[in-house]
């Protein structure tokens, strides 16, 4: 059975391009009917905090993507990794090293003033028995190292094709700390495998680190997981998505009042070739599959993000609108007609202020005052909007007594109606508008006309 990972770290929130490989995983899990893991990896003591996990863990729930398994934290499985770093270590494949920092300092320093890539030069790896000894006996700080095969890496990756890295690319990488907590790499590599973990799922940054966890996985005689290495996700600009380009956690996205519909539907297409871009869950998965993914980054365009969830909102029954926005279901119909301009559920909350709010806004003064005599007609054009029942009739009669062009007229009432200078169109949103609102509105803006 088809079994893949999503593994996030609590060390901050969730990430949107963290989000897309939570995508990815979870429709292909659905597509080959397999089973999903959720795994914490929270190793990093300083800077894993509960809250963050609780916030990923909702995130995930939000955007309607369930876990089949877990959630395991590494955290607590560190005795999993200790005995699994012993077996090594009595298999000749791991030794103690004894190195401080210093000497690693110095050790980096001289390579690269030689112009050679930083590497562990394996000084502990042939210490003598009784040297070992003595410093295990003197309370000497050590980490336990893996020792690299030094051999060529190839593998084949579902999304770049085939990947090769030479024999010296992966050094006697460290597997367990001073404090013995297990590395990043080892760690995943324990639980990849205990796990049972088939399809390995994540961004292209961890390219890199694959040839260190297929080398564990050959050290402990299991076969490695198929890798799939997706595009990161980069701003228009081409540069890594970050705080600059705006919006990038997933709880941003849902303030903002983007649907989680559109979100998910959005991240399920990006760096895709799709035929067709509006999909439901169950298109999403069903048509999901591995080689649709350039192996090219991906621009995050929030145009078009919004203009999706435009559509989703015009899409969505409007009761299940009104629910959604948590309002009373008396407000229907007022949802119904400023949908139509709202791209987020933020933007139906502040064109809902048409009903409630006596102001305008303050684009919308400077021009009712560039409109000669307007102030003297007000009380008049307050009268029609207020008695008339129809706006078609609202309007031949102010034209009778204010004799301007229909363009001119028509934002002159859509200001006193609605407080904007767009908006839903008049005719829908006329019948909706209280008289007493009308009324409240046209004696504020007289009085900042006159200022």
């Amino acid at each position: 059975m088809v079994k893949v990972r999503f593994a996030p770290s609590p060390t901050g929130y969730l990430h949107v391009g963290n989000a897309r490989t939570a995508v990815l995983n979870h429709l292909f899990a659905r597509n080959r009917k397999g089973s999903f893991v959720l795994r914490i990896e929270d190793t990093d003591i300083e800077r894993s905090e509960a809250t963050y996990e609780s916030s990923i863990l909702e995130d995930l729930e939000w955007l309607g993507i369930p876990w089949d398994e877990g959630p395991f934290r590494q955290s607590e499985r560190l005795d999993i990794y200790r005995s699994y770093a012993v077996r090594l270590l009595e298999r000749g494949n791991a030794y103690q090293c004894f190195c401080t920092k210093d000497e690693l300092d110095a050790m980096r320093k001289a390579q690269l003033s030689e112009g050679k890539p930083p590497r562990y030069n394996g000084k502990c790896k042939n210490l003598s028995e009784s040297m070992r000894e003595r410093l295990i006996k003197e309370g000497a700080p050590c980490v336990l190292r893996f020792k690299s095969f030094f051999t060529p890496v190839s593998f084949r990756d579902e999304i770049h094709g085939g990947i090769h890295f030479p024999r010296d690319h992966v050094d006697d990488f460290i597997i367990l700390k001073q404090d013995r907590t297990p590395s990043y790499n080892f760690a995943v590599s324990v639980d990849d495998m205990l796990m049972g973990i088939t399809h390995v799922i994540r961004g292209a940054d961890h390219i890199s680190n694959t040839p260190k966890q297929i080398m564990l996985f050959r050290a402990f005689d299991a076969e490695p997981p198929v890798y799939a290495h997706h595009s990161l996700i980069t701003g228009m600009d081409k540069k890594p998505l970050s705080k600059r380009h705006g919006a990038t956690r997933v709880r941003e996205f849902r303030d903002m009042g983007i649907l989680r519909q559109a979100l998910i539907n959005y991240l399920a297409i990006l760096g895709r070739n799709v035929n067709t871009e509006f999909l439901d869950e169950a298109a999403m998965s069903n048509t999901f599959s591995l080689n649709s993914l350039s192996p090219s980054d991906c621009a995050f365009d929030m145009d078009k993000l919004l203009w999706m969830n435009k559509e989703y909102i015009r899409r969505m029954p409007v009761e299940d609108l009104v629910a959604l926005l948590g309002l009373p279901p008396s407000l229907r119909d007022k949802v119904d007609v400023v949908r139509e301009n709202a791209s987020t559920l933020n933007e139906i909350r502040a064109l809902l202020t048409i009903f409630d709010s006596i102001e305008a806004t303050s684009e919308s003064i400077p021009y009712l005052k560039k409109i000669e005599g307007l102030h003297t007609l007000l009380p008049d054009i307050q009268t029609i909007l207020t008695r008339e029942e129809t706006l078609d009739e609202a309007i031949r009669k102010i034209q009778e007594i204010a004799k301007l062009k229909k363009n001119e007229l028509l934002m002159i009432i859509r200001v006193l109606c609605t407080g904007r200078m767009s908006g839903p169109p008049l005719h829908e949103i006329f019948p909706l508008i209280t008289k007493d609102s009308i009324i409240k509105r046209v004696a504020w803006i007289g009085q900042r006309i006159l200022s």
